[in-house]
């Protein structure tokens, strides 16, 4: 029965942090939220207003999570929710994106050749997860560059490729301290080895990568405190929601305060129940201490009680060589003066042990 119940919990638990995973990839693909990801860190919305960027450039029907990313698969199927988030092929790497999808550049900046950004969204837990994440994100990259063109041939048109942004919010513990609340951005540049080109920026500026490193101390700059707001510290949902409402002039919506919800739900609950265990492991560390310290206090005790009759009864037990005559003679309780002789193995009359 303890077993079942166990494997019921664990499966149970498994499911509520998928749901929560799955929640918080929904609350990232949220046009409002995406709104004021790309006009803080994104410079060709810079001038646009959130209400431009939500209604007019984010493409709503092509926003999707987890897209499976394949070499040569790549923008004719995506696999949205319930998908593994890693998959592999024989010879070939699968990644999933988080957050995947194209915006429209504003009208001033929207040329013949250069129409949308694609971006990719990632919610990061660890920061330096076992390898450096600038080298995920120049590979995500260059995904997002590759799917734009299915087949290479003499004839390709390298003129349809778009400009790609892959945005990486890091949330972990491991962020070292000077690193947080700070974004970086890598860009791809030209450096004139000898002589001087003439080639056009928009050519060859293709490939953008961005990492937002989010940490619990106040963040001055906005997109940071936001974020912030929405993933970090020791609030309820119904606070977070305020303060997104009311400091950030987020116009949540219903379906993203549920989800909301269903993260900081999740959250609370495993909190509760690390604090229990947190609670449990301290109560038994204390209980050990005071008792280790009693048998110290108790053993200091009897050594002060030896040392005023413990030596008379251990001589006149080894003169007498009875517990009974020098019980009567130091008149001290039998059983006492037994104990001594056991303890220090004073040789004594066998009935008497």
């Amino acid at each position: 029965m303890r077993r079942d119940t166990y494997i019921a919990q664990s499966v149970k638990m498994a499911e509520n942090k998928r749901k929560s995973d799955l929640a918080c990839k929904k609350i990232l693909a949220s046009r409002e939220v995406l709104a004021y990801i790309l006009k803080g860190v994104v410079p060709e919305y810079v001038d646009s207003s959130l209400e431009e960027i939500e209604k007019n450039y984010i493409e709503p029907d092509i926003i999707f999570q987890r897209s499976l990313v394949v070499p040569g698969l790549t923008g004719q199927k995506e696999y949205i929710e319930g998908m593994q988030q890693e998959d592999g092929i024989v010879g070939e790497a699968t990644i999933f994106f988080d957050v995947k999808f194209k915006a429209l550049l504003p009208g001033a900046q929207r040329r013949k050749a250069q129409l949308c950004l694609y971006f990719d969204i990632e919610a990061q837990n660890k920061y330096r997860p076992g390898y450096p994440l600038e080298k995920r994100g120049i590979y995500y990259l260059s995904r997002l560059i590759s799917s734009q063109i299915q087949t290479v041939s003499e004839d390709t048109n390298y003129n349809v490729l778009q400009k790609t942004y892959s945005i990486w919010i890091c949330l972990g513990n491991d962020i070292p301290k000077r690193e947080r609340q700070s974004i970086t951005s890598y860009v791809f540049h030209k450096q004139d080895i000898c002589g001087c080109s003439g080639d056009n920026k928009a050519d060859y500026d293709l490939m953008n990568l961005i990492i937002i490193r989010l940490g619990e101390e106040p963040a001055e700059e906005r997109t940071l405190g936001m974020l912030q707001t929405l993933f970090l510290g020791e609030m309820g949902s119904g606070e977070r929601l305020r303060k997104l409402k009311e400091d950030y002039r987020l116009k949540i919506s219903r379906k993203t305060a549920k989800e909301v919800e269903s993260v900081y739900t999740y959250t609370d609950m495993m909190e509760e129940r690390i604090e229990k265990r947190v609670e449990k492991r301290v109560e038994k560390r204390v209980r050990k201490q005071v008792e280790e310290q009693l048998r110290k206090q108790m053993k200091m005790q009897l050594a002060q009680q030896f040392t005023k009759k413990g030596i008379d009864i251990y001589k006149t037990l080894q003169e007498t060589g009875s517990v009974t005559k020098t019980a009567e003679k130091l008149n001290e309780p039998v059983e006492k003066v037994r104990e001594i002789a056991i303890e220090y193995q004073i040789n004594v009359s066998d009935e008497e042990m």
